[in-house]
């Protein structure tokens, strides 16, 4: 058994396991249940982990988990100036707060 992950977040962990479990890696958590120890363990002792069993799996485990934390490409979106009044607008905005005019090329 060879630990491959681990994680305060839970979910994390269990879709991790999931993901490995799905491609035919057999896993198991250590710690499912440790968060209810918190305060009263050592947080380092009540983390949740991931193994895989097979110590063949390890690499297959390794690059699986790799490509799941590997950000996705986020397009970003640049501020820009309404057409309507010409108030410039930070990129989060996507309708005038001015006079409502819109940022979408499709109208």
């Amino acid at each position: 058994m060879i630990k491959v992950f681990e994680d305060f977040d839970i979910a994390m962990v269990g879709h991790y396991q999931s993901v490995l479990e799905s491609n035919g890696i057999a896993t198991f958590m250590k710690n499912r249940f440790g968060t209810s120890g918190s305060g009263e363990l050592p947080f380092v002792e009540v983390v949740p982990q991931l193994w895989v069993l097979n110590d063949a799996d390890e690499s297959r485990a390794r690059k699986l988990i790799g490509e799941l934390e590997e950000p996705g490409e986020i397009p970003r979106r640049e501020d820009w100036v309404c057409p309507e009044c010409g108030t410039v607008l930070e990129a989060a905005f996507t309708d005038c707060w001015k006079c409502s005019g819109s940022n979408d090329p499709d109208p």
